[in-house]
């Protein structure tokens, strides 16, 4: 019942963000200047005429405050900018130097850098997947406009699972269903059924057939990972490649259990020796970042927190933030994904314990200030999340 984001690119500007009216003065021409003083404004190059700033060139590149337009700015990005899509050096006087890198095939140049780029549709988004086999994405920033505004049904799946594991099966009979998910990169879903196998789906369609969709070669209960939580983490902070995170491996969800890694690529085997911490009620779901993080949500009807973990321990690093009191319920089912410097918890609970009154929300705490909340208008969804996941191309901070 469970599961599994990424990078923001910054861009600078020489200047300050006003606009600029390129027929002579600019937007900020209340500004005085005397004799022959020079600027950048934005990407422009001024000069001083008559007391004030005038427009004489706007850069293509990079501005200089004394040289005027050039290729890229020596003092930014440890020295290194973009000529395309490969990486070079550049000189002290505003010239491209020495070729560093040529990007590869699926990567672009950023920032001085050469970076996977992130250009699927709907790779910023929240995609979450409920008892009954729909996939939906979640939006955050339609949060104000309420739940049928940020979430929006993509399909049923139909993916063929097999029969989930005996002890599941004992206690939920009937055809396997989704356990948890993660997205990767290209943001595709990794969905773990209740029988032990992980399908690739489509987030546009919800169908798990087609070029690289349907059933993936990972092999079912390696190292006695039967059901678990999800979630793709990038091997470096900015970095291209990512690896699937996985933790649990018993069908009750004891507390703790086993931190294992997969490689998406090759050869799609649960690697480590990792164990996760047993001081939670339940084992946790899963998220990952962009810039490398690692994080576990442990539910609780008395007792709940995230916790940043290492990536190859499993042990607690980091920060901590406390749900205060616990969820308040038996816990029927979890899911988790980070967005925006926010951890989104989706939780069903059981108040009574009697199975018929079941309460499905949403909540969140803010990463910088620990401030927890249920959000408003969130406190009972039509939706039992039993997965969640978010690319690492998602965003970590957004201003």
């Amino acid at each position: 019942m469970r599961r599994a984001v990424a990078i923001l690119f910054l861009v600078a500007a020489c200047g300050p963000g006003n606009p600029t009216n390129h027929n002579g003065v600019d937007a900020g021409s209340n500004d005085t200047c005397s004799g022959s003083e020079t600027r950048c404004f934005n990407n422009d190059f001024q000069t001083c005429t008559g007391g004030h700033f005038t427009v004489t060139q706007t850069c293509a590149n990079a501005c200089d405050a004394t040289k005027g337009c050039v290729d890229c700015d020596p003092n930014a990005n440890g020295g290194n900018a973009c000529n395309g899509n490969t990486v070079v050096a550049c000189n002290a006087d505003g010239t491209f130097g020495s070729v560093v890198q040529t990007c590869a095939d699926g990567e672009g140049c950023m920032a001085g850098m050469c970076s996977r780029v992130c250009t699927a549709d709907g790779v910023d988004l929240i995609y979450v997947v409920d008892e009954n086999n729909e996939l939906l994405s979640f939006d955050p920033r339609k949060i104000p406009n309420g739940p049928t505004a940020a979430f929006h049904v993509i399909g049923t799946l139909g993916c063929p699972a097999g029969a989930s594991w005996p002890d599941w099966a004992a206690n939920a009979p009937g055809p396997a269903t989704p356990f948890s998910m993660g997205i990767d990169r290209n943001a595709v879903a990794w969905v773990l059924y209740t029988s032990g196998e992980i399908f690739n789906v489509s987030t546009k369609t919800a169908a798990c057939t087609g070029t690289g969709l349907g059933i993936t070669p990972y092999t079912k209960g390696q190292n006695g990972m039967e059901l678990f939580g999800m979630g793709f983490v990038t091997d470096q902070a900015g970095g291209n490649t990512e690896k699937l995170y996985i933790g649990g491996g018993d069908v009750t969800a004891t507390p703790g259990g086993k931190l294992r890694v997969v490689d998406p690529l090759d050869p799609m085997t649960a690697t480590g020796n990792g164990n996760l911490p047993n001081d939670g009620e339940l084992s946790p779901e899963l998220t990952g970042t962009g810039a490398a993080e690692f994080f576990g949500f442990f539910p609780g009807v008395s007792s709940a927190f995230v916790v940043q973990l290492d990536k190859n321990a499993g042990t607690e690093i980091g920060a901590k933030w406390s749900i205060p009191n616990g969820l308040g319920g038996t816990v029927r089912a979890w899911a988790f994904a980070q967005w925006g410097g926010y951890f989104y918890i989706f939780v069903t609970t059981d108040p009574t314990g009697t199975g018929t009154n079941l309460i499905s929300t949403v909540r969140r705490i803010n990463r910088a200030t620990k401030q927890y909340e249920i959000v408003s208008g969130f406190d009972n969804i039509p939706y039992v999340i039993v997965g969640a996941g978010v690319s690492t191309c998602a965003p970590t901070v957004v201003n």
